[in-house]
């Protein structure tokens, strides 16, 4: 799947120079934004990761509800955070008098959020764009590049993106050579719903499995999940099922033990050889060190006769104090989701 994202600013050459560049974004819109940005208000939790990532924190004006209130990474990653404005609610409603007051440059959005770039543009005058990896390793590399370019940042973003881009390569070069009978079909259960799944995951595809679903289409513009049946299940009668576990343990609605005890699912190969696990999955959309640490986990998980003596909990510790210069952040994470099995 390839990535549709800043597809006009890339076709032109380098991303910016002292003018104003025009960008598409995953809704199709097309934004004239900043040459270089100073006040961020960011309303999409992956564009603000990798703020963080970049060491572009104290460019943060303002943050949205999800981050500040649920996300138990940005905690630890950002402990000064909790003093940002809040300037979204649940319900998707922004507060447009508190952005006024804030005065950014940009304001970044997720593309689930179909009205409210659009709504914020037109009212307030300033560009918003409607951004998400779409589980795409370009994407998410291509948002890194975005980023980088418009705050000043490009060094740091393209030693992320080698950086990323060597650790996927280390996965791929053991996977690649696999025939497709040995890549066990895999199917995803997402976003709290034991039938809701991503049409497209890229973390599956890298460490050497299939996902069944990849044929589907999304439900709607700006997502890539889609609803199907248990009895689409059966029909599949997958390998593997992987459960989206970035919830907190008291928080899940979907649970490894409640798949694998599910009568309906009893035919199903994933259920008799007890292969239903936790993964990270979306966590509103993804953090570029986990997505490396899932892609190592699921290559471990697929194929432990290639990738079994792999140290995950050094390796995870390692790869988000490269992306967030914090140690352990990896070992506190499994922790409180309590992925005892990721580190067996």
């Amino acid at each position: 799947m390839l990535s549709t994202v800043f597809a006009f600013i890339l076709s032109v050459g380098p991303l910016f120079s002292d003018q104003d560049k025009a960008i598409k974004d995953n809704l199709r819109r097309t934004v004239t934004v900043p040459a270089r940005v100073e006040r961020i208000l960011s309303l999409q939790p992956e564009i603000t990761r990798i703020l963080l990532a970049l060491g572009a924190s104290d460019r943060l004006v303002g943050i949205d509800y999800f981050i500040s209130r649920d996300d138990h990474l940005f905690k630890i990653l950002f402990p000064g955070g909790a003093r940002l404005p809040v300037v979204s609610m649940p319900d998707e409603s922004v507060n447009k008098e508190l952005i006024v007051r804030l005065d950014p440059d940009i304001i970044f959005t997720s593309p689930t959020e179909l009205q409210v770039p659009d709504s914020i543009q037109r009212s307030l005058g300033i560009p918003v764009v409607a951004l998400a990896s779409m589980g795409s390793f370009d994407g998410l590399l291509e948002e890194i590049e975005l980023v980088g370019a418009m705050t000043g940042l490009e060094e740091r973003a393209r030693e992320l993106g080698r950086y990323f881009r060597e650790k996927i390569r280390s996965i791929t070069e053991c996977t690649r050579p696999l025939a497709l009978e040995d890549r066990p079909r895999t199917y995803l259960a997402f976003w709290s719903s034991l039938v809701r799944t991503p049409v497209f995951y890229e973390p599956v595809q890298a460490a050497g499995g299939r996902n069944v679903a990849d044929n589907l289409l999304p439900s709607r513009l700006g997502t890539i999940g889609t609803v199907i049946s248990v009895e689409q299940i059966l029909k599949w009668d997958p390998d593997v099922i992987l459960i989206q576990g970035s919830f907190l343990p008291r928080e899940r609605q979907v649970t490894v033990e409640g798949v694998l005890e599910d009568k309906r699912l009893g035919s199903v190969k994933a259920i008799k050889q007890r292969r239903v696990h936790y993964t990270l999955g979306f966590w509103y959309w993804w953090d570029p060190a986990g997505v490396l640490v899932e892609t190592l986990y699921l290559a471990g998980l697929f194929h432990p006769e290639k990738f079994g003596r792999l140290d995950l909990e050094k390796e995870g510790n390692a790869i988000y104090k490269k992306f967030y210069g914090k140690t352990d952040v990896f070992i506190d994470l499994i922790k409180s989701l309590d992925f005892h099995e990721w580190t067996k």
